[in-house]
């Protein structure tokens, strides 16, 4: 099957310092060829290259444009040739391409990790958004709760979107002590306890509840050290904020954003991960990629974490709660064996998000999809049955 990845725009897909959605499209397109699909992605980028990413074509588009417009001129830059020669064109979050693509052979899909699309309903937008999300054969949401907040939000049939989980890369991914060790010399912390965070440093994502509960905990552990990895709220950024100061204020070891080859000992090296999202979290890559390092994950009781983490795997908290949360902490570093068997469960549990089990979910979805009807501006047409059979060709071709 010949499949096109677009997106995103914000940041280039072969961007490595942060960024759940150029992870997606790279890991994905990876574990499609791995299944013998004929797989490109074309991304937004400062300059025009081609790239073989293990046996994916990646082809940067250059834009100048920013905000809303760079979204257009990316689209606009892409030859219409490339939709009609492919059988599926896979947008992340891109509602405004599929007024481009408008071949009714191409079955197209969305995925999205967020709902309110360029402001959502606080842009003029919104009808042109509305009318995009029904066009498109099927919407992929990465989480149950991300599934729920875009039906009530657009008021779209649930029939019409499959959750698609985010993945993990369990080979790199995996426990590994002397990665741990060895990241844990270069800050100096050979023998101190640690908690880590990696993310977006914002109050969405709840940093400052992190750093009131290090204070506290550390009452109770005055060892505790906290490392905070990545960016002041955006990525791609490299200012600091009021937040960092504050953290380093209180103790906190801070790290600018990560090389993603950097990651899987950054994870290795602490005893604890936390993700303490106030709002919004469609997913949690970091808490499912900490969790596949066989770390402990303390969360909050929010968004799509509960998915991703589980009780036997970690602990939850009220979002927002930095007593609870530092309970929580202090609760793991006394009861060792429930660390160690939380760590062990997580690893195992983590293996459900492979990238190889989501794109051959995937597989199922694009199948399903052409099974009974397809979508075309909002009308349903029924599919003969040679039609089904050329797509089952393509799918296992």
């Amino acid at each position: 099957m010949r499949i096109l990845h677009l997106g995103p725009v914000e940041l280039p897909v072969l961007h490595t310092r942060g960024g759940a959605i150029q992870r997606r499209i790279r890991e994905l397109s990876r574990a499609q060829s791995r299944l013998g699909h004929s797989v490109k992605v074309l991304s937004a980028d400062s300059t025009a290259s081609t790239t073989d990413f293990f046996g994916v074509e990646i082809q940067s588009i250059p834009c100048k444009a920013q905000g809303i417009l760079r979204t257009w001129e990316f689209l606009a830059r892409i030859p219409r040739a490339e939709y009609s020669n492919v059988d599926c064109v896979h947008f992340h979050s891109l509602p405004e391409g599929i007024f481009l693509c408008g071949n009714r052979n191409t079955e197209t899909l969305l995925s999205f990790d967020y709902f309110r699309f360029r402001r959502g309903k606080a842009t003029p937008l919104q009808y042109v958004y509305k009318i995009a999300l029904n066009r498109f054969h099927r919407l992929l949401p990465v989480s149950e709760y991300c599934q729920r907040e875009a039906s009530a939000y657009w008021g779209l049939s649930s029939a019409k979107m499959t959750v698609l989980y985010n993945g993990v890369d369990t080979a790199r991914f995996r426990p590994d002590p002397g990665l741990g060790r060895e990241f844990r010399r270069k800050l100096n912390l050979e023998d101190r306890p640690i908690i880590l965070y990696v993310g977006r440093v914002c109050a969405q994502k709840g940093t400052d509840t992190l750093i009131n509960a290090y204070k506290i905990a550390r009452e109770s552990i005055p060892d505790l050290s906290l490392v905070v990895v990545g960016p002041a709220d955006r990525f791609g950024t490299e200012k600091e904020s009021d937040l960092i100061a504050s953290a380093r204020k209180a103790g906190v070891i801070y790290i600018p954003p990560v090389h993603e080859d950097e990651l899987p000992a950054v994870y290795n090296m602490c005893d604890v991960f936390v993700m303490p999202t106030r709002s919004e979290e469609m997913f949690g890559m970091a808490a499912l990629e900490a969790q596949s390092c066989g770390k402990p994950v303390i969360c909050s009781h929010h968004g799509g974490l509960p998915e991703v983490i589980r009780p036997d795997t970690g602990l939850f908290f009220p979002p927002g709660d930095p007593s609870a949360l530092a309970n929580c902490i202090t609760k793991l570093f006394r009861e060792h064996a429930l660390r160690l068997r939380m760590g062990l469960s997580g690893q195992h549990a983590s293996a459900r998000f492979a990238w190889s089990l989501i794109a051959e979910q995937l597989d199922r979805i694009l199948a399903d999809s052409h099974s009974d009807a397809f979508q075309l501006f909002g009308a349903s047409f029924p599919l003969r049955e040679r039609d089904r059979s050329a797509f089952s060709h393509r799918l296992g071709s």
